[in-house]
Order: structure tokens, then C-alpha cells, then sequence
């Protein structure tokens, strides 16, 4: 028999598969499953696979104990499945596969998603699902439709609001409107929110409440009456007969213990169901009625309310911090570029880089180590946005460590690319081109290492690509790869363009892409030197892009030879 654990936490399940002959439960990162807290010891526990059908619980003399079902661990125990384990603030669920596979069937699908089977809230199977639904009322969108006396309702809007108001998350509104509840309707022995989860479709207990604090039993959430407030978007006042064999004996129901329901549906903005609140009774005699119904009918709208635009505005303030942070990045990638581009006599420069987003994934530098040797360097990391920064930004410190102590352009890629290689960046790789201007010689040496080919414009106007005899591959793909260096000569008036795919790879709003060949037309269009051909060439770029959306980084470099005076 296989087996695991479930780790609860608020509401929702982990499942965490017990694998090997013993796992170590503890706060030491070395333990099995690691339980982050300052009241778990390093080693605090251990489960032993004794065979396939027992699994044995052992306190490693931990400082604060191990418990199993309320019960102190003193001696090695056996475990069953439901056992539920305390250690610190944890508690986990032991439970054999066969059963967890069998549970998974015994949530409630609904249109909005899964209501789950947890340790604390069941969805009843079908064949003890006995729930009588007394009255439905009708969609709660307007609070001045039911009969309630006004003074009634506006003291309970009120004093949940107020309950609300004290809430510092989400989780907590919901602990803080049951208690409210139970305020408002002292015949409630137990209540639960349900809240829809928008990322995997489900809704989860966010609040459970017991008015006994010896009333641990799992509250049951009748099949019947959820998928009628789920599907109808309606409130249900609802009698479950409890199950009892005197039932089958045909006795009055009327004579016996009746567990009273009341039911709302917290419809959002939109009109969708984002959470359920669940009420019921066990006193015998005492049940909710119809004006209990439409009080919480109420009480729900203000709920839904207060709690979606508690969502929006924590959505806000989360986004204001993550545009804080990516202004942070942009300016700390911002300082990564060239801050001064060297100042040459007989060269001109042009360099422009706009990130798609925030931070981007291209790169260019230009570095001067000597009086006669100048470096050049651009790149293109794939994918976008801050991982592909991030790669950026450890090519940058790559470039500016080795360039400065190794004299040749094709050892010096060489061990750029050990180091981008050594770092395993999820499989992302590089595009590159590094070189250097020898500039008593006006000898350029360059490596492209999988990158776009430099075109270079000659004076005569003729424009052609540098490119090898066979193409190499980009770096980050294999640690030992021979890169090969090009040589050229410059000649006056002679300019080289560096690029990235953003430039030829830019899209207009029929899907068009801009093309090497646009690009080649607006190199060719008449312009004095780099720092008016570059301006030219981006605007090339953005006529023909229009109002479409930037999808990649765009980067372009152009080092230019002064004409011959």
C-alpha cells in the first residue's frame, strides 16, 4: 500500500507522497519534508515503511513533541489513514493513495469549479445526501427586495462592514465575517466561506467556525443545496433530516433533531459566483427562516462587495509595487549599458536600445582598454522581460571581466561562453557578436556566435553582409565550441551596423514584419554618418510598425569610419 501526507493550510491540500523506506520530518533543509518554523525541531519526526501495509510515526525528541490525533508521540505508533499529525503549527494527514484516488470523486463539480473533500470540509456523497431545499430565494443583486425590517438590515450591514474593516487580507475578511454571523444569527452552530480560486478553478474553505469548542467534527456541505445556490446564483434555506435509523421506521421527521441550512452565493461584479457563505444548525427545534434567508442574502451582496474590492485594490497595490520594482530593474540595467561612449578621433558611434518591457534580454557595450584598441560588443538573450535581463546582465560582467585581461577576440568568446555555459540559465542561450577595433589599423576582429549577420556599408553606397564560411552556434549551447574570428579593414566612409531581430523582426498591425530587406532600403537611404543614419533607420522602423505593440527588444549599433578629408 502506497501512501502520503497532506499538508492543510488554509483550506487548501498539498499532497506530499511518501517515497523510500523512512521520511524525516523536521526544520534542517536536509530532512525529507522541510517545515519552516521556529517550534519544529531540525529533526523532528520520522515515518518508517515497515511493509507495504504499515507505516510506523517516531518523535525524534523533539523539543515541543509530535501528536497523533490530539495525542502525544512518545513511543513509536502505527499509522492509520485519516490520522491526523501535529508537529508545531503543522498539521498533516496521513492517508493511503487508494483512498486519497477514491476522494478525489467525492468533490462537488460545479460550472465554477471543484468544491474539494478536505479534512475540515466535506462535500456529502449522493447516497447520504438527504437535504430538502424549503424556499430559494431569488439572485442577490439588489439589496431593498427582501422584507427584512430596514432597521434589522442596516445593523447587520453594518456590522459586518465593521468586522470587514478590521480584516488585513483576504483569508482574514472571511474569518472576520463569520464571526460576524455568528453574532447575527445565534442559532448558527457552524459556518463556512467558500471562496472561488481563480488560477486552478476551485473554490476552498477560507473560514470554518465551530460555535462548541468541542465540536470538531467535519462540517458537511450538502450536495444538494451548493449546487443549487452555484447553479441558480440563489439563496437556499434548506431542512437535512439526520441520519438516523429511526428514519427507515417511517417516524415523524417533524419529532426529531432537524439540521437547518441557510445558503448564499457572493456574486461578483461580473455576476459570476466568487464565493459561497454556508450556515447550519443542529438544535433540535430551532431552525432559520425565511427572514434569516434574506439577511444573509444581504449580508452576502455586502460581502461580495467588500471583498471584491478588497481584491482590486490589493491587486493595485501589487501592481504599483511591481512597476516599483521593474522601475528599480530598468534603471539597474540602464546602468549596466555604457554610460559614455568612447570618443574616438576619426570614428563615430551610434548606439540605441528599447527594452519591449520593463527590463529586456539585449545587449551592446562598447569599451575602451587601450589608447589603440577599442571593443564592441551585442547580444540577444532568448526570451524577454526579467529572466532574459538577468541572463543579460551576468553576460555583461562576463564580457567587461574578460575583455579587460584577454587580448584575443575568439578566446575571449570562448570564455564568455564557458562562463554563460557553467551557469546553466534554464537552457537559455545567446546570440553574440564581440569584437575589437585596432584602431592604428583600423582592423576590425570580430565573433559571431550565432547572431544576425553585420552588414557593412561601404563608401560607394554598396552594401553587403560579413559573414563566415559556416555559421557558428550561440552561446550557452556548448562549453568547448571553437569560435573563429573575421577580419575586416575599414576603409573611410566605411560603416558597420550592428542589429538585433527586434529591428527586422518588428510587426505591424497586419502582421507584417519589417524585414532585412526594409532594412537594408533604409541603410541605403542618404545620410551624413552614424548619428544621422541611426535616427533614420529607427524611424524606418517606426512608421512601418505604427500603433502595433513592441514585441521584442530592439537594439542597434553602428560604428563608422570618417571619409577621407
Amino acid at each position: 500500500m502506497s501512501a502520503s501526507l497532506f499538508l492543510q493550510n488554509n483550506g487548501s491540500s498539498s499532497r506530499l507522497e511518501i517515497t523510500g523506506e523512512q521520511m524525516t520530518l523536521g526544520r534542517h533543509p536536509d530532512c525529507d519534508i522541510c517545515l519552516k518554523s521556529n517550534t519544529v525541531s531540525r529533526y523532528h519526526a520520522r515515518i518508517s515503511v515497515l511493509d507495504e501495509e504499515r507505516f510506523e510515526l517516531e518523535d525524534l525528541g523533539s523539543g515541543n513533541g509530535t501528536f497523533v490525533n490530539n495525542q502525544p508521540v512518545n513511543d513509536p505508533v502505527l499509522l492509520h489513514s485519516g490520522d491526523q499529525i501535529s508537529i508545531g503549527p503543522f498539521l498533516l494527514e496521513f492517508s493511503s493513495d487508494a483512498e486519497y484516488e477514491a476522494e478525489q470523486h467525492e468533490g462537488l463539480l460545479t460550472a465554477y469549479g471543484l468544491i474539494p473533500s478536505l479534512k475540515n470540509v466535506s462535500v456529502k456523497p449522493p447516497a447520504v445526501d438527504k437535504s430538502t431545499i424549503l424556499r430559494s430565494s431569488g439572485s442577490n443583486d439588489d439589496f431593498d427586495q427582501y422584507q427584512v425590517k430596514p432597521e434589522i438590515k442596516l445593523k447587520a450591514i453594518l456590522e459586518i462592514s465593521r468586522t470587514i474593516a478590521t480584516a488585513s487580507d483576504l483569508d482574514m475578511m472571511a474569518e472576520r465575517v463569520l464571526e460576524g454571523l455568528f453574532h447575527i444569527f445565534p442559532a448558527a452552530d457552524r459556518g463556512c466561506i467558500l471562496l472561488h480560486d481563480r488560477n486552478n478553478q476551485r473554490f476552498l474553505p477560507k473560514a470554518v467556525r465551530h460555535r462548541r469548542d468541542d465540536d470538531q467534527e467535519a462540517l458537511q456541505l450538502s450536495r444538494t443545496v451548493l449546487k443549487t445556490v452555484i447553479d441558480n446564483k440563489t439563496g437556499v434555506l434548506s431542512a437535512d433530516a439526520a441520519n438516523d435509523e429511526r428514519f427507515e421506521k417511517s417516524e415523524s421527521v417533524s419529532t426529531l433533531t432537524i439540521r437547518s441550512i441557510l445558503c448564499a452565493p457572493m456574486l461578483g461584479l461580473d455576476g459570476s459566483v466568487i464565493g459561497i457563505i454556508n450556515l447550519d444548525t443542529q438544535l433540535a427545534g430551532q431552525m432559520f427562516s425565511n427572514d434569516d434567508l434574506e439577511l444573509l442574502m444581504v449580508i452576502a451582496s455586502q460581502t461580495a462587495l467588500s471583498y471584491e474590492s478588497a481584491r482590486l485594490m490589493i491587486s493595485h497595490v501589487e501592481k504599483q509595487r511591481y512597476d516599483n520594482e521593474m522601475e528599480i530593474a530598468a534603471r539597474v540595467q540602464k546602468g549596466l549599458l555604457p554610460a559614455k561612449i568612447p570618443e574616438v578621433p576619426g570614428y563615430e558611434f551610434f548606439v540605441s536600445y528599447e527594452a519591449a518591457r520593463a527590463v529586456g534580454g539585449d545587449y551592446y557595450d562598447l569599451i575602451q582598454t587601450e589608447d589603440d584598441l577599442v571593443w564592441f560588443a551585442l547580444g540577444d538573450v532568448a526570451g524577454k522581460g526579467v529572466p532574459a535581463s538577468l541572463v543579460m546582465s551576468r553576460v555583461c560582467s562576463a564580457v567587461r571581466s574578460t575583455v579587460e585581461f584577454v587580448p584575443d577576440v575568439a578566446d575571449a568568446v570562448h570564455r564568455v561562453n564557458h562562463h554563460i555555459d557553467e551557469a546553466a540559465h534554464d537552457g537559455r542561450f545567446i546570440t553574440f557578436i564581440l569584437g575589437q577595433i585596432r584602431l592604428s589599423r583600423d582592423l576590425v576582429t570580430f565573433v559571431n556566435a550565432g547572431h544576425l549577420e553585420p552588414l557593412l556599408l561601404q563608401a560607394d553606397g554598396t552594401l553587403r553582409e560579413l559573414s563566415a564560411d559556416q555559421p557558428s552556434i550561440p552561446l550557452g549551447v556548448m562549453d568547448d565550441y571553437e569560435y573563429e574570428a573575421l577580419t575586416h579593414v575599414l576603409q573611410p566612409g566605411e560603416q558597420l551596423i550592428l542589429y538585433t531581430d527586434g529591428v527586422t523582426e518588428a510587426m505591424n498591425e497586419d502582421r507584417e514584419l519589417f524585414g532585412i530587406e526594409r532594412l537594408k532600403s533604409a541603410i541605403l537611404e542618404p545620410a551624413a554618418g552614424p548619428a544621422e543614419r541611426g535616427p533614420q533607420i529607427l524611424q524606418a522602423v517606426k512608421q512601418f510598425v505604427g500603433q502595433h505593440e513592441q514585441y521584442d527588444d530592439l537594439t542597434l549599433v553602428i560604428i563608422g569610419k570618417s571619409a577621407a578629408q
